[in-house]
């Protein structure tokens, strides 16, 4: 009998931890609350979804940022620039909202598109994106490396 209420007991507090062993391997964006999630860097409101970024640690830790700028200077401080365990995401301009991985994004850096805290860099998810941004409104051609550079 003893044996039997031990297993049930073990079981249950399996079943009942499962959830959050799950729920803490989670490694994906998780969506920016526009007027309510604060900068991690500046501490500022995140309030334009055409700028807002991610560093996703390889932990699965989310910390999340008004611009571009703002998750780069975090990125120098907690010297996660160059590890390629950190995932770094950005927002892509031409569909706000939705995620790019920051890696592989092509930049745009036009002083004419305000960004939260001044870099003034837009991410986009294709070259012709890009190209096109570019072709209406101007702009310096940047890509990952050019941003990490032009923050410092």
């Amino acid at each position: 009998m003893l044996k039997y209420r031990f297993s049930s007991i073990l079981l249950l507090n399996l079943i009942l931890l499962l959830p959050f062993n799950i729920s803490g391997c989670k490694s994906g964006p998780e969506p920016i609350n526009y007027g309510q999630d604060e900068c991690e860097f500046c501490r500022m409101q995140i309030s334009d979804n055409r700028y807002g970024s991610e560093i996703i640690t390889d932990k699965g830790k989310v910390f999340k940022f008004d611009e571009i700028g703002c998750m780069i200077e975090y990125a120098m401080v907690k010297n996660f620039i160059g590890d390629t365990k950190q995932k770094f995401l950005v927002t892509d301009f031409a569909t706000p909202e939705t995620f790019i991985d920051a890696t592989n994004a092509f930049f745009v850096q036009n002083e004419n598109f305000r960004s939260p805290m001044g870099s003034n860099v837009m991410a986009f998810d294709s070259e012709v994106s890009r190209q096109k941004f570019v072709a209406e409104s101007g702009g310096s051609l940047l890509n990952w490396v050019d941003v990490i550079e032009f923050v410092k």
